[in-house]
């Protein structure tokens, strides 16, 4: 009776699914996505810009994955069609499987899967206007089945699969929107739309305060795209033939066709473009330069308060920053809460085999780990296994690389719950390590059932398994001391290192050539929005100037396309030395002018003997960093192009190129044909501070010998002392007393309590003394405590 019910549902469900894919299937052939996505007014959005894992995999009777999208502000969808290509188990039986398209919980189209086409099938499914939402849910579902017996719900047969080529096509009409400051950031920049952000800025004279309004104002969108990416273009005076833009305005200035408010201090104003009617300027103005820039502050920190056409601001007022403070970078001064990373809805996973439960990390990229190799994670977790038999895990995974498993409903675990007042709740301290951490680092937790063994003719399997990380668990970088070897391009090209130290860069000075164009204040905007992602905060104290005084105590950014510049004529000589690399690789990608480096020397001094400046390759560019001539312990980082386009080409493909972005390391390195090659790997100075206990420390640890002679000379100085003679004694009694140390390099290097005693001792002049009442008994031990 139950097999009979079973059929029955199954053919119901296959004639609905046939109906249903007619329909579709019909309303697809009179719709071509080709044609459509390359028609004014149309574009396409792959399914991997909504999820970067968008290979999915269904799996099981019931398979689901899905994605949200958004419908922008300033767009009336006229059109919208899914273009899907997948494949399927060719096992799978056709009259009864079928793959499901869903928007906002309703089908809107079903596929029948047949064995013919089990390889590769590309279709194009029209979603209904009439559904859509300002925010969606495009879900895709798998209805699978084997046999037409009893069947096994978690059968490997059960399977489908969805190709990351697959992709959202949108046909819109612009929709034209009032002039009104309280939209922002929208139209400017809308978060509904996945796609990377590109504005056109209009600076006029780019004097030092105007760029540095315009690079405020980049850097507060750059936050706002955060993962889409921005990229950004300046122009003199042209206002764009079509689209949104960005304008720094003076009070003497005037904009054809643009309707200009009476600039009575800093002022902000939000204008329809007069060469398209959709198109808006967000007007950034001010009587003189300084104004310019108040307003610029006052747009960064407190866009949300605006509204109305025109708006004039008062002076923004914020508070200084700390050094490592930046919203985005897990905070190393106290423990962090997970649940302050992730919403709460995101840590509770159902099922047999759920997804991972993924936590984004950014680090501040120069955190030492020369004598604390883990960070200690507090984790918090609940689950739904009963016991042993369940075969149930957790896996606690960095960068998607395991580094603990554990064993859920063991007899351990029953023993602490019986002392825990929470008895759902059980702890685990897991040592995380920091080598994996790196500035940009994902934490993942992944639960694991044994599924039951399930015969035939038993009904559905019905999945009650419910998992949960605790947002109250914590990880904690408290201790880490800020100790860094540099130069390291690869710290700036992912994390804006070392200028992002201070989250509104303060201590960062752009220098630019006087006779700088619109390539380099491109490149100098795209620069500031990656770095307002990596914060999480616009970069409001940032400073431009165009020659190197008043720079002590600051880190440089040099930007030159062109002309050599005065600044690269003086500082060639720190620009590092290119590794000797083979003849096939030196003619492959370098080109003839980089040839002219084949003089590199295999030494560990990155200064040059000559100071002529080193030129970038034809049609390319190239990065190098070094010690700042000006201040010790301070950053130089040189961004040189051949001409301005090639500058501003090399700096966008760092900031969109997340392939070749990994390519930079050390010193020096070119970009050239869109793609990186590095140069030099050399490290010849240090950022930050260990301590002075750590200091000493790893000082010692990197010269064994000095250490070892350091300790012999103390051990020599007040080893041999006169002992009190007691009265009555024998002369043999008194005399002296040489003590000798036996000093483990190994133990040195591997266990700092036990190397601060040493060096203690030593300079005290007493080291039985000190060693006999401080050192005796250490042994290497195992911390969590970090920086101590």
């Amino acid at each position: 009776m139950m097999r009979a019910v079973c059929l029955f549902q199954a053919a119901r469900a296959c004639f609905a699914g046939l109906l249903i894919s007619l329909v579709c299937t019909a309303g697809a052939q009179s719709l071509d996505v080709g044609a459509r996505a390359d028609t004014p007014g149309a574009y396409a959005v792959g399914l991997s810009q909504f999820d970067r894992y968008a290979q999915w995999s269904l799996h099981g009777v019931d398979g689901r994955r899905g994605i949200v999208f958004g419908v922008r502000e300033d767009e009336q969808i006229e059109g919208l069609q899914l273009d899907l290509a997948y494949r399927h188990s060719p096992m799978l039986l056709e009259g009864l499987s079928q793959l499901n398209v869903l928007l906002n919980g309703e089908v809107v189209a079903s596929l029948p899967l047949s064995k013919e086409q089990a390889d590769t099938s590309r279709v194009q499914i029209p979603l209904p206007l009439a559904y859509l939402r300002p925010y969606n849910y495009l879900e895709l579902q798998l209805v699978g089945h084997y046999t037409m017996g009893c069947e096994d719900p978690l059968h490997p047969d059960l399977w489908a699969s969805i190709d990351a080529s697959s992709r959202l096509v949108f046909d819109v009409r612009r929709r034209v929107l009032p002039d009104d400051l309280g939209l922002l950031p929208a139209p400017i920049f809308d978060p509904r739309d996945v796609r990377g952000l590109e504005v056109p800025f209009v600076i006029g004279q780019s004097s030092g305060k105007r760029l540095e309004a315009a690079g405020i104002v980049a850097s507060w969108l750059g936050a706002l795209a955060g993962y889409r990416g921005a990229k950004f273009t300046a122009e003199s005076d042209a206002l764009p033939s079509h689209g949104n833009a960005v304008v720094i305005l003076g009070a003497d200035e005037s904009l054809p066709g643009v309707d200009l408010p009476a600039i009575q201090g800093p002022t902000l104003a939000m204008r329809t473009n007069p060469y398209d009617a959709a198109g808006k300027l967000l007007i950034v103005a001010g009587r003189n330069d300084e104004e310019i820039r108040s307003a610029a502050v006052s747009l960064a920190l407190g866009a949300e308060a605006l509204s109305g056409s025109t708006a004039t601001v008062a002076p923004a007022q914020s508070q200084p920053r700390k050094p490592y403070d930046a919203p985005n970078w897990l905070p190393t001064d106290r423990p962090v809460r997970l649940g302050e990373l992730l919403p709460l809805r995101e840590f509770t996973v159902s099922g047999y085999e759920p997804g991972p439960i993924s936590i984004g990390l950014r680090l501040p990229p120069d955190l030492s780990d020369w004598r604390t190799k883990t960070v200690p994670l507090e984790l918090l977790y609940r689950h739904s296994a009963v016991d042993v038999s369940d075969a149930a895990t957790l896996d606690v995974m960095v960068n998607q690389q395991r580094v603990r498993r554990i064993q859920l409903a063991t007899r351990e675990e029953a023993a602490r719950r019986l002392v825990n007042r929470d008895g759902t709740l059980l702890k685990q301290t897991v040592p995380l390590p920091l080598f994996l951490l790196e500035s940009q680092a994902g934490l993942q937790f992944q639960f694991n059932y044994k599924p039951p063994s399930h015969s035939e003719c038993r009904g559905s399997l019905i999945d009650t398994r419910r998992s949960a990380v605790d947002p109250r668990s914590t990880i904690d970088l408290t201790g880490l001391p800020h100790y860094k070897a540099m130069p390291d391009l690869a710290a700036f090209a992912t994390s804006g290192f070392p200028f992002t130290r201070m989250a509104d860069l303060s201590e960062t000075v752009v220098l630019m050539p006087a006779m700088a164009g619109n390539p380099e204040a491109s490149a100098f905007l795209t620069l500031l929005g990656k770095m307002g992602w990596v914060t999480g905060y616009p970069a409001t104290q940032i400073t431009v100037a165009r020659d190197d005084e008043s720079v002590k105590d600051k880190d440089l950014l040099l930007l030159n396309a062109g002309s050599e510049s005065e600044l690269l004529s003086r500082w060639g000589a720190h620009i590092p030395f290119a590794r000797r690399t083979t003849s096939a690789s030196a003619g492959s990608s370098i080109g003839g002018r980089i040839g002219a480096l084949a003089d590199w020397v295999g030494r560990s001094s990155l200064s040059r003997p000559s100071a002529k400046p080193m030129a970038a390759p034809a049609g390319g560019a190239y990065l190098a960093g070094f010690e700042s001539p000006v201040s010790s312990g301070r950053s130089v980082v040189v961004i040189a192009g051949a001409d301005g386009s090639s500058l501003q080409e090399a700096v966008e493909l760092l900031a969109t190129d997340e392939k070749q972005r990994s390519r930079v390391q050390g010193g020096l390195v070119v970009v050239r044909d869109a793609r990186v090659d590095a140069l030099s790997d050399s490290k010849n100075y240090y950022v930050g501070s260990l301590g002075p206990f750590q200091t000493v420390s790893w000082y010692l640890s990197k010269h064994p010998a000095l250490f070892v002679c350091t300790v012999s000379v103390g051990g020599v100085a007040g080893g041999r002392r006169r002992l009190p003679v007691a009265e009555g004694a024998s002369p043999q009694a008194s005399g002296y007393r040489t003590i000798r140390v036996t000093v483990s390099v190994k133990r040195i290097v591997d266990e700092k309590s036990l190397l601060v005693c040493f060096f203690e001792a030593a300079i005290a002049g007493r080291p039985a003394a000190i060693m006999r009442r401080h050192c005796d008994g250490l042994r290497p031990r195992r911390r969590f405590r970090h920086g101590g």
